[in-house]
């Protein structure tokens, strides 16, 4: 599989985590999402999650090791961006809930992994990173 083009949407969610979750809190309606679970929270769980995926799309299907780092990367990435947010001082502030949301879906991204790489031969018809000549 052509893995440049997964680095590529990998690097752009990476930078769109950082720059989403640094922009000033005063351009984001409020928001009450109190039913199931804070929006707030589903939106870095979401987050997160892909960011594990689309940077262990990289790898292969057997290397473990890697998905370790990954998962590591991903969490010390949430962990960051949580100080940045606080240390900016732009009316976003650090939260441990945040953190915690970030790392589940850092562990789901992980976890769920083997199911995309199994899928992904039937997708990549669909995606823009597939090799060339096909």
């Amino acid at each position: 599989m052509n893995t440049k083009g997964v680095r590529i949407f990998a690097t752009i969610w990476t930078v769109f985590i950082a720059s989403s979750c640094l922009l000033p809190s005063a351009i984001f309606k409020p928001f009450s999402f109190q039913g199931l679970f804070q929006f707030d929270k589903i939106i870095h769980l979401v987050l997160f999650f892909v960011f594990v995926q689309l940077w262990a799309l990289n790898l292969k299907k057997e290397d473990q090791k890697n998905k370790i780092i990954i998962l590591l990367i991903g969490i010390a990435y949430g962990a960051i961006i949580e100080y940045l947010q606080s240390a900016m001082k732009v009316g976003r502030s650090f939260e441990v809930d945040d953190m915690i949301a970030n790392t589940i879906g850092c562990i789901l991204g992980v976890v769920l992994l083997t199911i995309t790489q199994n899928l992904l031969p039937l997708l990549k018809k669909y995606l823009p990173f597939r090799p060339k000549g096909n």
